[in-house]
């Protein structure tokens, strides 16, 4: 990726996935900071809820957009971390409904991760696939996987 492209940086998670070790637990580490320093205390009316969830669907496309831009040949480079943002904000919606303690954030982060490198479901389909809707949309398949998962050990929790 050419790093002096602005488009790279948001490709890069803003530098997170240019760590050595685990760039998409890095991205979706920052994606889960993100979500909570700006839309934690944000989300606490439908009308705020209904905007993070078309911040979400932007930044998918922005992902759509950014991929074939700055990923030169390889398929879904390690170091792309966009999708994982997207998917980590997908997995977090349901948090402003549960709550966002550190019990809650933490099991949302371990299940993302999980479902993302794991890729049950129908996730590891799109995983094979080349492109840049494929590599946004097996991490937002894993989001919401984790989302559904989270929802239901609430009803056990809560």
């Amino acid at each position: 990726m050419n790093l002096k492209n602005p488009l790279s940086w948001l490709s890069l998670g803003f530098g997170s996935g240019l760590s050595p070790i685990a760039p998409g637990t890095m991205g979706s580490l920052l994606a889960l900071i993100i979500y909570y320093f700006f839309f934690e205390g944000f989300l606490d009316s439908w009308l705020n809820y209904l905007f993070f969830f078309f911040f979400i669907l932007i930044s998918f496309l922005i992902g759509l957009y950014i991929y074939p831009r700055t990923v030169e040949e390889e398929n879904d480079p390690g170091s792309f971390v966009w999708d994982e943002f997207v998917g980590m904000w997908v997995a977090c919606l349901p948090l402003s409904f549960i709550g966002t303690s550190l019990f809650w954030l933490s099991m949302t982060f371990f299940l993302f991760r999980l479902f993302d490198i794991w890729k049950p479901f129908g996730i590891k389909f799109f995983d094979k696939k080349h492109g840049a809707f494929y590599v946004m949309i097996d991490d937002v398949l894993a989001g919401f996987y984790s989302g559904i998962l989270v929802i239901f050990l609430s009803l056990f929790f809560l």
